[in-house]
């Protein structure tokens, strides 16, 4: 059996996805169309996993393995 933890809502949250966002921005740069914080660590106040999601559509998602840094 799997176990899913859910906590109370983390006023952190918003921030934790800003600077995730802010590096995927720099790694995908022309590639990006937009970048959204996703699931429910994204609703205010909604008890959720702890775990941010994030939705990024980029122009060209073949070309994302040519900014692959390995």
């Amino acid at each position: 059996m799997v176990k899913v933890e859910v906590v109370p809502y983390n006023e952190d949250w918003p921030r934790k996805y800003a600077l995730e966002a802010n590096v995927i921005r720099n790694i995908v740069l022309d590639e990006l169309i937009t970048i959204t914080h996703v699931g429910s660590t994204a609703v205010p106040g909604l008890v959720a996993k702890p775990i941010i999601d994030i939705l990024i559509i980029v122009e060209d998602i073949n070309k994302l393995d040519q900014l692959d840094p390995l």
